[in-house]
């Protein structure tokens, strides 16, 4: 992420972030265009080669099919790389521009939520509006408890740092809901070289894993020795169907083209639908899964058959104590840390296995 120097003239300022607001929402319609362009090019691949098979073309269509073939194979790859990259570039403009906002307000103030800030100050933080409007809330710093924390999606060094904020749960609820709510409120932002510099600034101090400064950590991977799965029967049932449904229609497309010659381009089309959905049902079958792994350093937890695989891995010294609980009338394996606690499915054999190597844990 780079720093965009902010104008001392309002207006520039205002200027420059309608600028880089604009540029991020072209970069989002720029990589949603080329990912939607790829894939016809995928499916006009797909069709042409089944064309080429299923008929008897003269020398000058097959010389023109294999054109085809080849500009739609190079046309979806080239696309395919150019979403790619736009989509990483895009990500990386939207933390900058969200960088820029929040020194426009200040050079200690960082985004805890969608249009809030929060401002280090002389006594404590103030949450306030991006927009201004609603009365700023103030927390003094003895109230506060600040937890340096990384999120990481693999078994790997490398993730995502930020710093959790706890506070009484009287200063950001309304009065007469604080029965109905944990005592404690927590609110992140993302960890930054800024904000590091404005606690070490205001004498405070994290808990939890300390973070890199200066020069960027080496990562490395972290091998699982241990693995327990749980396969979600509901998720199977109606991927099953799924894949029954994209059988039908690829056998459909099929018969209508060979029988039905003069529907052979509508069968071919519907028999690549058909091995399109059936290929992405059996995919999301055989994911449907939850799966608990272990390794020397910690736990590690993927839950597959959904559009984002939800992924965690946390070190054993984050996690304060292991037990079992009951959320949603359902027995969950709940994973107590400083800065909150994780509920997962119970796995026959996982509370176990930690009982054995993390006895202290449980």
């Amino acid at each position: 992420m780079r720093e965009i120097p902010v104008p001392a003239d309002t207006n520039a300022r205002a200027r420059k972030r309608r600028a880089l607001a604009r540029t991020r929402k072209a970069m989002n319609i720029l990589t949603f265009t080329l990912a939607i362009v790829a894939v016809l090019c995928v499916i006009g691949l797909l069709v042409d080669v089944i064309v080429l098979e299923m008929r008897n073309n003269t020398p000058a269509e097959e010389q023109l099919m294999y054109i085809l073939a080849g500009v739609f194979a190079a046309g979806a790859a080239g696309l395919a790389f150019a979403a790619f990259g736009c989509g990483k570039f895009s990500q990386e403009h939207a933390k900058t521009e969200l960088d820029y906002r929040e020194r426009c307000d200040g050079e200690e103030s960082f985004f805890v939520g969608e249009g809030t800030l929060a401002t280090f100050g002389e006594e404590g933080i103030v949450l306030h509006a991006e927009a201004g409007g609603k009365k700023p809330i103030r927390i003094p710093y003895r109230d506060l408890k600040l937890y340096s924390v990384c999120t990481r999606r693999k078994p790997r060094e490398k993730g995502e740092w930020s710093v959790v904020l706890e506070m009484p749960s009287r200063y950001v609820v309304k009065e007469g809901r604080e029965k109905d709510v944990s005592p404690r409120a927590l609110i992140q932002t993302d960890g930054k070289e800024r904000l590091y510099r404005a606690i070490e600034a205001h004498a405070l101090s994290m808990l939890g894993e300390a973070p890199p400064r200066g020069e960027a950590p080496k990562d490395r991977k972290f091998r699982l020795t241990t693995k327990f799965e749980l396969p979600d029967g509901e998720k199977r049932k109606k991927y099953a169907v799924y894949m029954a449904v994209a059988a039908v229609m690829t056998v459909a497309g099929v018969l209508i083209a060979v029988l039905w010659r003069e529907m052979l381009t509508v069968g071919a089309i519907l028999s690549v639908f058909g091995v399109f959905f059936f290929g992405r049902a059996l995919f999301s079958f055989l994911h449907a899964k939850g799966m608990a792994a272990f390794s020397e350093e910690g736990l590690y937890w993927k839950e597959g058959g959904r559009a984002v695989d939800e992924r965690i891995f946390l070190k054993w010294e984050e996690i304060e104590r292991v037990s079992i609980a009951e959320v949603q009338q359902r027995r969950c394996l709940k994973i107590s840390c400083a800065y909150g606690n994780y509920h997962l499915p119970d796995i026959a054999g996982v509370y176990e296995y930690i009982g054995r190597v993390k006895p202290e844990k449980v």
